[in-house]
């Protein structure tokens, strides 16, 4: 397979920032353990850095497939940010919190010891609470890592519909480009055809004025015409009779 037609290419620096983009969002992902969110940016990132760097093997081959996975992407990361904003907890109020503690009702399975100050004793002591007492814990899931989490996600879900974006204007590029070529076909076989015309099996009728006869050409000759008949008086010497 060739090098893509400079319509095409052009779209390779865009490619590669889809790559870097990618890239960014990978290495943010497994630092804070979305790990799901980082498979896809995997996928595309493949297939991104093939286009780019694979140009006359890949690009126009794969643009179907960084379309594809462009769309596929983008609605996983669209659904995993719907769940996140429609769950209680967080919730949508606490999307770029790091702070949001919240105490959770529970109730003890054994005796518990736990430790208080105590100002009698001038330091700490040691309280035993009985089992099947119901405790008040304090819960804490916002964090620096959440926040990273939720942005990466956004960030993700808007580069995947770039990246869709690009795949389709690349995949209208080529579908006017054949459709032009379909086009010029014709066209071109029309404008080197002799001047003659051509037979039904393709082959040409006669060539410029004054050319001879060619293989597979027809030159019409006209023979002389045909003579008046009539009256034609005898010529030539008489003839005598003898008795």
């Amino acid at each position: 397979m060739g090098p893509p037609p400079p319509e095409i290419l052009r779209y390779k620096n865009f490619l590669y920032l889809l790559v870097v983009g990618y890239t960014a969002l990978l290495v943010t992902a497994l630092s804070v353990g979305a790990v799901n969110s980082a498979l896809n940016y995997v996928f595309m990132l493949v297939v991104a850095a093939s286009m780019a760097a694979r140009a006359d093997q890949c690009m126009m081959s794969c643009i179907m497939v960084l379309l594809m996975l462009g769309i596929i992407c983008a609605f996983f990361d669209f659904v995993n940010i719907i769940s996140i904003l429609a769950t209680p907890y967080p919730g949508a109020k606490n999307f770029f919190s790091t702070d949001c503690p919240k105490n959770v009702e529970a109730t003890l399975r054994a005796n518990s010891t736990i430790y208080l100050k105590d100002g009698l004793v001038n330091g700490t002591a040691a309280y035993t609470v009985p089992a099947r007492t119901k405790v008040e814990i304090e819960e804490h899931v916002c964090s620096a890592a959440w926040v990273v989490r939720n942005v990466v996600v956004l960030i993700g879900t808007l580069l995947d519909i770039l990246a869709s974006r690009l795949a389709f204007r690349m995949f209208k590029t080529s579908m006017e480009l054949s459709q032009e070529a379909q086009n010029q076909g014709p066209l071109q076989q029309l404008m080197t055809a002799p001047r003659g015309g051509f037979q039904g099996d393709g082959r040409s009728l006669g060539g410029a004025p004054g050319d001879g006869a060619g293989p597979g050409q027809t030159q019409m000759r006209q023979g002389p015409g045909p003579r008046s008949q009539g009256f034609q008086p005898f010529q030539g010497s008489g003839q005598t009779l003898s008795a």
